[in-house]
């Protein structure tokens, strides 16, 4: 008896899946084999270096190439000799506890910095003073156009200070950002002590739009926003967001 054409479809699929099954299981066989082979771990990188031929899937080809890019991997390797599946096993799991690790640290230093951040919050007063534009004046010597800012400084905290940095940030009458810089000042203030330094210049930039609004806002129109990023004591400790430092 024939085979009817809904059978037949059927019978051929069913024929296709074998064949693709077989084609899959006979391409995988250098792979298998490859992975089943044992080697020195010191020598993963000859090894791998030798068999450019072999199709591995891809995540196990880059546990394979991130274990042998990271320097010492051999040392840390649970065994002198191990199957290349092995090595990859071990590199997933590797892989994982180094982003465990990571995180964890990550977490860590946000914690600390936050610590940190709220010991130099109340140190400093920061205020601007004076806002200049300072056109070129060719016959002053003067070729580039400026923008001067003074600042002055008071020392709100219970020691004296010998030098420290922070962020400035001037917001515009709704909040936003005109212009910010990072401000390092070598200036020693005692406890409740307020001073004045020098006007800093900003080398005017035309086709910087911060630069045009830092120098179209009336000073009264701007809020100074200041933020503490490290602080110098005159009996030299230190307290900084940028690393372990010792605090006061």
């Amino acid at each position: 008896m024939g085979i009817g054409p809904a059978r037949w479809t059927t019978h051929l699929v069913r024929i296709g899946l074998l064949g693709a099954t077989v084609a899959a299981c006979s391409s995988r066989g250098p792979e298998r084999a490859f992975l089943a082979r044992r080697v020195p771990v010191a020598r993963l990188d000859s090894v791998l270096k030798a068999a450019d031929s072999v199709r591995l899937p891809l995540a196990a080809a880059r546990a394979l190439l991130g274990v042998t890019a990271e320097s010492g991997f051999a040392a840390r390797a649970p065994h002198d000799s191990m199957t290349l599946a092995e090595i990859v096993t071990w590199a997933r799991e590797e892989q994982a506890r180094k982003r465990q690790a990571d995180a964890a640290a990550s977490a860590a230093e946000r914690a600390r910095q936050d610590s940190i951040r709220k010991l130099l919050e109340p140190l400093l007063a920061v205020t601007i003073v004076k806002k200049m534009y300072l056109p070129k004046d060719p016959a002053s010597e003067q070729y580039e156009d400026y923008i001067s800012l003074a600042f002055a400084y008071q020392n709100k905290g219970a020691k004296p200070m010998r030098a420290f940095q922070g962020d400035a940030t001037f917001l515009d009458t709704f909040g936003d950002s005109i212009y910010s810089a990072h401000l390092k000042v070598d200036l020693a203030l005692a406890p409740g002590q307020s001073r004045r330094e020098p006007a800093r210049i900003v080398r005017f930039n035309p086709f910087r739009v911060a630069h045009q609004r830092l120098r179209d806002t009336p000073l009264n129109k701007m809020k100074l926003v200041w933020e503490t990023t490290d602080v110098v004591f005159a009996d030299g400790t230190r307290l900084s967001l940028a690393g372990d430092h010792e605090a006061p």
